[in-house]
């Protein structure tokens, strides 16, 4: 009876798939655009997503013929008793998660390119609470001195982290980008209605 079943189903676009299964083609987004889940959310201009591995997604971004980029990645998932903290616990953590733990991975990321930490601050970005590091890395044979930010911030549940690194002349322009993206984070309208 097994071997029946299985022979009823086939591969996806075979005459021999299913009754109850309905092949949907899946739908490329415009230029511009990119998806993370329940988030589409509009690229800056000159933005592109290159690849997406584990979890994180690179971006190539177009300039003056100086090496460009940014990250996105979901850090953590927010902890359950991110709503309890009172106080000064609550304005030094991110959805539950110390500043501390988030500026030491950063640290330690610096400590391994040969970088350092120049500063960190708490911001507020198109509603988004905001914690960003600032960081730098030496020039080296293949690349000028580079400028790294640092972005972590929550959306519905989810730490992510936006990683930004250019030459020291760029690093406006980009920011600004990057501020731009981050401000875009909201959730697709099909899911907005689902999660009321």
């Amino acid at each position: 009876m097994a071997a029946e079943a299985r022979s009823r189903v086939a591969s996806p676009g075979s005459k021999g798939v299913a009754d109850n299964h309905a092949a949907i083609p899946s739908l490329a987004l415009p230029d511009g655009l990119y998806k993370d889940g329940a988030f589409t959310m509009p690229l800056p201009s000159g933005w592109s997503a290159e690849s997406a591995t584990k979890g994180t997604t690179s971006f190539r971004i177009a300039s003056s013929g100086t090496p460009t980029q940014a990250t996105l990645a979901v850090v953590a998932a927010a902890p359950a008793n991110a709503n309890q903290l009172v106080g000064r616990e609550q304005r030094n953590n991110l959805a539950g998660l110390p500043f501390s733990d988030l500026r030491r991975t950063v640290i330690d990321r610096m400590i391994s390119t040969g970088g350092w930490v120049v500063n960190d601050r708490q911001r507020e970005i198109a509603g988004h609470r905001v914690f960003e590091v600032i960081a730098q890395t030496p020039a080296n044979s293949d690349k000028p001195e580079q400028v790294w930010n640092f972005y972590f911030t929550e959306v519905n549940g989810r730490i992510y982290s936006l990683t930004t690194h250019s030459a020291m002349g760029l690093t406006g322009k980009l920011a600004a980008d990057a501020e731009k993206f981050l401000g875009s984070f909201r959730p697709t309208d099909a899911n907005r209605t689902a999660m009321k």
